[in-house]
């Protein structure tokens, strides 16, 4: 038999992953240091878990560490059930769902204990704003992970949170999966959203388990620009004196030099405005490195923005933002502009660059094009920008970049250049990136989304396109596990944690594979938890060969619509152990729908070093692979059931030849995919957001059925 991750083609994987590797190694000049115990540090400690029933820790049993390493467990009840207790070195502590010790220095023990949980509603919602108020335009990141519900026990993944930002004004999505549909609007454990008219808010979270809902709401108080930067805090700067459209009482600059304008001008409480269709020379960085509230934007009527361009041989940021290491300087925002890089290639030149620490910036319906790498947070947390975190700064917070349009440099893609351009390659805390246009186009450029670390994130509504050669569309990884910096202070190790990736378009290219959670190379202890990949919509390019390779744990994948026509090879999620880092553990494949239209081998799941996996309730259908297999693989505990491998589109599609969302919507019965599913699986809605079940019974594939 062969297919895309198994028998018969292993081997491409082997050299694919290789190649990554490669490249990683490439892109950050070595890989950095390989975690473990120095020379002379060779005393170890047992730290011994257990669970009573209904209830799981992970890892169980005895675990070795290192002098001065750390160990973090996951306790999970198990549904219906909730914590009765949870016993530390023989002293009951605070009932929580991951505990970790840490500079461990003797041996441990941890037990947990369950019971069964009250009947009723037992949903507690929490929502925690990471900011209350500040000047339009204003990017808040909500954060609804602390809810608790006694019956429920992943409520992260296992609740259905619904969101309304009360914003009426607040327009469509253009890009995703979902344009068109409205911005007030949002799902998931973490949301964020950006206020663009001044007023106050209220927003609104509501749970929803299935059975019972509960719900919350706090106020968001946004601010009048025309206000908060009335009289001389405006600045208008014209290449042709027109200030037409300029604020009445604003201070009025002729001049072309961008980054003059900027670091002549900017300061606290400062607005700069720039000419719609003028064009600025930046000879050096703008850099801001005064805090905020401050506004990068445009004045004047249409709709052309103004353009800051770099001169031939610039090697800078056009826009650097710069703080010290303690940050306390933020709370910028750089809208309604175009950066163009006039095609410079230096590793130096970036659109938007930021150094030290810098919190809440906002980029909004940004242009940015012909840059080496695209929109950068170039020295980010713990990587090979930021000395491996040393002397380092802390992590950025608050970042969003929104509504923008980011393409590649057109001719880039030369062997071997894989650190051509990124699109974002960003870093940080609650971190917001939504309603964008990336497209690496095929020609050029490195990943479409990177980030070394991300804790609570929100990638969504965008449309991410054709990473360069064996890059990926999306890649998260994380801080290094054990080497000591800012991202892990004593050497205790940080996951990338808590993000949520939905609604994306998400097109394949000349690379194998579309995106990867886990570490960036096969020597990296990297690692990555508690994330959420729903309603996706996957396309393959000319060499895609697997949409999800997934080396994270306590993941969800939910929900997508994998699309594999036209790939080298066709498997949909592969769950496995990459290098170093820990295997997978409870990654969860639900509800997905997974298609071929193409010959050659077709695999919808594959399962490699992995622990305690679920696949329940995805369908399948390759009408012209050979040998096409539902699940290839096991690893250490799998669970599967309902699971539907049907290769007659005609029996379960209202299109024979599926190609958008639309024709992935199940026909009328009889259909094997109707009716047919796990009814235990907490997948609370379908692809196009529409309640499950729809008539009594729960639906085989991404698409519930009327």
């Amino acid at each position: 038999m062969s297919n895309g991750w198994g028998s018969g083609s292993r081997s491409s994987w082997l050299v694919a992953a290789a190649l990554l590797a490669a490249v990683a190694l490439a892109n950050c000049g070595g890989g950095g240091s390989s975690p473990g115990t120095g020379p002379g540090d060779s005393t170890t400690y047992t730290i011994t878990a257990t669970a009573g029933s209904h209830g799981t820790i992970t890892p169980a049993g005895a675990t070795t560490v290192a002098q001065g390493g750390a160990q973090s467990y996951s306790i999970v009840p198990d549904t219906g059930y909730t914590f009765e207790t949870l016993v530390v070195d023989g002293a009951s502590v605070a009932t929580v769902s991951a505990y970790t010790f840490s500079n461990v220095q003797a041996d441990h023990t941890i037990a947990a204990t369950f019971v069964t949980a009250p009947a009723g509603n037992n949903i507690v919602p929490s929502l925690v704003p990471a900011r209350t108020s500040g000047v339009a335009p204003l990017s808040v990141f909500f954060d609804a992970s602390g809810t608790t519900d006694a019956g429920v026990s992943r409520p992260f993944h296992e609740l259905e949170y619904t969101w309304s930002f009360g914003d009426t004004n607040a327009g469509t999505w253009s890009y995703g999966t979902r344009v068109g549909a409205s911005k007030n609007a949002a799902t998931g454990p973490v949301a964020a959203h950006v206020f663009e008219t001044p007023g106050t808010y209220t927003v609104s979270l509501t749970v929803f388990d299935g059975t019972y809902s509960a719900t919350t709401s706090t106020t968001i108080t946004v601010l009048d620009p025309e206000v908060v930067f009335a009289g001389a805090n405006t600045v208008c700067f014209s290449t042709s004196a027109n200030y037409a459209g300029c604020p009445a009482g604003a201070t009025q600059v002729q001049s072309s030099d961008f980054d003059a304008a900027i670091n002549t001008h900017h300061n606290t409480n400062r607005r700069l405005l720039f000419r719609r269709g003028e064009t600025f020379t930046a000879s050096a960085s703008g850099t801001i490195d005064k805090t905020g509230p401050g506004i990068i934007g445009a004045y004047g009527s249409g709709t052309a923005r103004p353009i800051a361009k770099i001169v031939a041989g610039g090697a800078f940021p056009i826009i650097q933002l710069s703080g010290p290491a303690t940050p306390g300087i933020g709370d910028w925002r750089v809208m309604d502009f175009e950066i163009d890089g006039s095609s410079v290639l230096s590793s130096d030149v970036s659109g938007i660059g930021a150094f030290g620490g810098f919190n809440q910036f906002l980029g909004l319906r940004l242009n940015i094009h012909d840059i080496w790498r695209g929109v950068a947070a170039g020295t980010s947390i713990l990587d090979w920008w930021n000395n491996n975190g040393s002397p380092g700064h802390t992590i950025f917070d608050q970042w969003a970049v929104v509504d923008s349009t980011i393409t590649a440099l057109p001719g880039c893609n030369s062997p071997g250049n894989y650190n051509c351009d990124w699109r974002i390659l960003l870093d940080a805390a609650r971190v917001n990136i939504q309603g964008n246009s990336l497209d690496n186009q095929d020609t050029g450029g490195s990943h479409v989304i990177r980030s070394g670390y991300i804790g609570k994130g929100v990638i969504a509504n965008n449309t991410l396109a054709r990473a360069g050669d064996f890059q990926l569309a999306i890649k998260l990884h994380a801080a290094g596990w054990a080497i000591a910096g800012v991202a892990n202070p004593g050497g205790v190790g940080t996951y990338t944690e808590q993000v949520v990736i939905a609604d994306n378009k998400i097109i394949g290219g000349i690379n194998p594979w579309t995106i990867s959670l886990g570490p960036q190379d096969e020597i990296s202890d990297e690692r990555a938890r508690d994330i959420i990949v729903e309603r996706n919509w996957f396309t393959a390019g000319s060499a895609s060969q697997l949409h999800m390779h997934i080396n994270s744990s306590e993941t969800t994948i939910r929900n997508n619509i994998c699309d594999l026509s036209g790939g080298a090879y066709h498997t949909c999620v592969g769950v496995d152990r990459w290098g170093i880092t820990p295997a997978p553990v409870n990654v969860r494949v639900y509800n997905n729908t997974m298609y071929s239209g193409s010959t050659g081998d077709f695999v919808g799941v594959e399962i490699g070093t992995a622990t305690d996996t679920i696949v329940r309730n995805n369908l399948a259908s390759a009408p012209n692979a050979t040998g096409p297999v539902m699940i290839s693989g096991a690893g250490t505990g799998l669970v599967q059931s309902n699971n539907l491998l049907n290769n007659t589109p005609s029996a379960l599609f209202v299109s024979v030849t599926p190609s958008a969302p639309a024709d992935f919507r199940l026909r009328a019965l009889p259909n094997p995919a109707r009716d047919t599913g796990f009814a235990a699986v907490p997948v609370l809605s379908d692809f196009f957001l529409t309640l499950r079940p729809q008539n009594g019974a729960i639906d085989i594939g991404a698409v519930e059925g009327p």
